[in-house]
């Protein structure tokens, strides 16, 4: 017997806010801080967040929470490092 509707409980091993790093970046570029896919795949790697394959395809996808934290505290120590800092 299939499932004909979802689980509407949060499951604690799916992340709960997913996007992929195409959807991400272009979130970034509206920003006046973009960030491309390469960048954000760094992010993740080095911070070493959690991901998800989902689908057919097996398409990546990663929390947008978290690639906001980890591109905020990057942008920021940027921002210190140069004279724009107040």
């Amino acid at each position: 017997m299939a499932a004909t509707h979802y689980n509407p409980l949060p499951q604690p091993d799916r992340i709960e806010d997913p996007v992929t790093y195409e959807e991400a970046a272009c979130l970034f570029a509206r920003t006046e801080h973009p960030a491309p896919v390469s960048t954000l795949r760094r992010y993740v790697r080095e911070d070493g967040l959690a991901t998800e394959r989902v689908g057919p395809k097996r398409v990546v996808r990663v929390s947008w929470s978290d690639l906001l934290e980890a591109h905020r505290e990057r942008t920021a120590a940027k921002l210190r490092a140069s004279s724009d800092w107040p």
